[in-house]
């Protein structure tokens, strides 16, 4: 789904404290995170590059959120499920769950721990195998799960 013309504003002016038609380029993750777009480190520090100033207006957020190389959660979707399954030997469809916890505060754009307790308190974890569905996490985190400060 894709945010509004209206929403974009909104946000914008939101992030637009002293209401000058200008945001800081720090605040450009949040921005489009809040939008629903699921930017990585490695994409905002490429776009605050590309921005080249200290400063972006209306126009520069709205050019940025049409740009398809900034991903949403459901875009990303089918990536996460073949990544897990690649992990997954045995094909069970599970991950243990301190495997996971591992792997999400250590790798690529790493969670504190706090946020994958977070994130642990949402999903069912066996008690019994310690595992978790990987597809079931998927769907938690593109569905909506909100994962932290930006």
């Amino acid at each position: 789904m894709s945010a509004s013309a209206d929403q974009i504003q909104e946000c914008f002016s939101i992030f637009d404290k002293d209401n000058d038609g200008k945001v800081s380029v720090e605040e450009i993750g949040g921005c489009l995170r809040s939008l629903g777009k699921s930017p990585t480190m490695g994409d905002i520090e490429a776009l605050k590059t590309e921005i080249g100033a200290k400063d972006f207006d209306i126009n520069t957020l709205k050019s940025i959120y049409k740009n398809p190389k900034i991903k949403t959660p459901q875009d990303q979707q089918k990536e996460m499920l073949d990544a897990f399954k690649a992990l997954d030997k045995e094909g069970h469809g599970t991950i243990q769950g301190a495997e996971l916890r591992q792997l999400l505060t250590t790798l690529g754009d790493y969670l504190s721990t706090a946020e994958v307790d977070e994130l642990f308190k949402e999903i069912s974890v066996d008690s019994t195998t310690g595992a978790v569905s990987y597809a079931s996490l998927v769907n938690t985190i593109v569905t909506g799960y909100p994962l932290g400060g930006f």
